[in-house]
């Protein structure tokens, strides 16, 4: 049974959270290094020359509203990069439960068993594997 869309996003919820979490400290920590990266570069480069034409309290404004915006953005990106991961992961996780009950079946003794996933889910080929090895269990029990 091949599905078109799924419903239900969360599928591996455990396992989906700790890969939504690890996309989302990893866009954290490279903005954060990226953003260090433009300020000291800019700072170093342009410092001196900002110091002669703004007074320093104009600059301690104008660096706060930087900081300001930076965090702010990078807030914003954070449900994006949340939803894109788990959407990406529950091309992983989706075929999980399939896979499971494939399994289990086979481990009963019931080698009348086909995967279908869809095109895009990551794990297409394990399943034809399994689908392959059901295949020739059955051909196997047959003779």
């Amino acid at each position: 049974m091949a599905l078109i869309g799924r419903k239900k996003y969360f599928v591996q919820q455990g396992m989906q959270l700790r890969f939504a979490r690890f996309v989302i400290l990893l866009a954290f920590f490279s903005a954060l290094l990226t953003g260090a990266a433009i300020f000291f570069t800019t700072f170093m480069l342009m410092g001196e020359k900002l110091a002669d034409v703004y007074p320093q309290a104009r600059l301690v404004v104008i660096f706060q509203s930087v900081y300001f915006w930076a965090l702010m953005s990078l807030l914003a990106a954070v449900p994006f990069i949340f939803w894109g991961s788990i959407v990406f992961s529950h091309r992983i996780a989706g075929p999980l439960p399939k896979i499971y009950q494939a399994l289990e079946n086979i481990g009963e003794g019931n080698f009348d068993v086909k995967i279908t996933l869809r095109k895009r889910d990551e794990l297409r080929v394990l399943a034809d594997h399994i689908n392959a090895l059901a295949e020739k269990l059955r051909t196997r029990q047959q003779k």
